[in-house]
């Protein structure tokens, strides 16, 4: 998963802050792989540079099950009217995947809308309200995939709230004032240093989810993004070993909706996009294509990991505290990237900019 996470990732904008998810997107890819052949079926393994299938449908089985962290996936393929979908693959997408083909108007714009808008977000607990907007309209769409994701998790050791204060963030695009985030003596983490890129891991309530920092050199950024891969991540991540870190990290709470679509055929998915799409093993019809994929994903990081700690801590002043002098320093004010651990897998990547 972390090879197709880093391409994505290198598709985004090198100063836009964003976060997506290449679990949620790799579970729609794969329902689709499924009832694929030919070159559309080539095209999305060799996007995707997956070991297993089933490494994927493991990790799902164990995302709900997990205390102090909460994660809302959904993926659904909804169909034209007049498509039949094949009975053998309907049974592999709800046996594997839990995912559910359901006939939709098209034509009806306010149902369509209204029908896609309130299984995302049923599906994300309400945290994504709205996918589709009144201006997003295609009659004439035979099949649309969507996939939406929603994370969250409290820490194993949480911020205080009295420690949180405004501070300069040094962006790409300039300063910019934001709301920080400090723990002077953070024991339950992982902390390296190597070659100029300081990587940090924080966990949550349940050991196996952990927060990931990966924090490059002043002025460094986009060398760092542009040398990137998924054995440079991989090879900082298992390196981050215990200790005591004073850590200071901004608040974050992103939305975000890449141009899926475009990303994935820069990637090299483009005949699931064309009128040569061969998706027999979805339906007998043989114009089924893919009109568009659609991504949402959001991201909140915060004292406790909740909502409604975040409202409360901006009121807060900030109290006198007292520098740990055996504490290695963390200060995340500057651009980096960071990704949602499960494991060793991230099931959420992104860049804060």
């Amino acid at each position: 998963m972390a090879d197709f996470a880093v391409d994505l990732l290198k598709l985004i904008p090198v100063d836009e802050s964003m976060v997506m998810s290449p679990l949620s997107l790799i579970v729609a890819l794969d329902v689709l792989e499924r009832g694929a052949d030919g070159i559309t079926k080539r095209e999305i393994n060799e996007a995707l540079k997956r070991d297993s299938k089933n490494g994927i449908a493991e990790l799902l089985k164990t995302l709900d099950q997990a205390d102090g962290v909460a994660t809302a996936l959904a993926t659904k393929l909804f169909l034209a009217l007049d498509v039949e979908i094949r009975q053998d693959y309907n049974d592999y997408i709800q046996n594997d995947y839990k995912v559910v083909a359901e006939h939709l108007d098209f034509k009806d714009k306010i149902l369509a809308i209204e029908t896609v808008n309130n299984f995302v977000a049923a599906a994300t607990r309400k945290m994504i309200p709205k996918l589709l907007n009144d201006d997003y309209y295609h009659p004439e769409m035979r099949a649309l995939l969507i996939n939406a994701v929603h994370f969250k998790g409290l820490w194993a050791a949480p911020f205080s709230a009295q420690s949180t204060r405004k501070d300069t963030f040094h962006g790409i695009k300039g300063d910019r004032e934001e709301l920080f985030m400090r723990y002077q003596a953070l024991e339950f983490c992982g902390y390296n240093n190597e070659e100029g890129t300081e990587t940090l891991t924080i966990p949550y309530k349940n050991g196996k989810y952990r927060f990931v920092i990966f924090l490059p050199a002043q002025n460094r950024f986009e060398e760092f993004r542009s040398n990137l891969d998924s054995k440079v991540l991989r090879q900082l991540h298992q390196n981050a070993k215990g200790c005591i870190v004073d850590v200071t990290i901004p608040k974050i709470k992103l939305s975000s909706e890449p141009p899926m679509k475009e990303m994935l055929q820069q990637l090299g998915i483009r005949q699931l996009f064309s009128e040569n799409c061969d998706l027999k093993g979805v339906s007998n019809e043989e114009s089924l294509y893919i009109d568009d994929v659609i991504h949402k994903a959001v991201v909140e990081v915060n004292e406790e990991g909740t909502e409604a700690a975040a409202v409360t801590a901006a009121t807060v002043e900030l109290m006198s505290c007292v520098i740990n002098p055996y504490a290695t320093i963390f200060r995340a004010d500057r651009p980096f990237i960071y990704g949602i651990y499960c494991n060793d897998e991230p099931i959420f990547i992104g860049q804060y900019c």
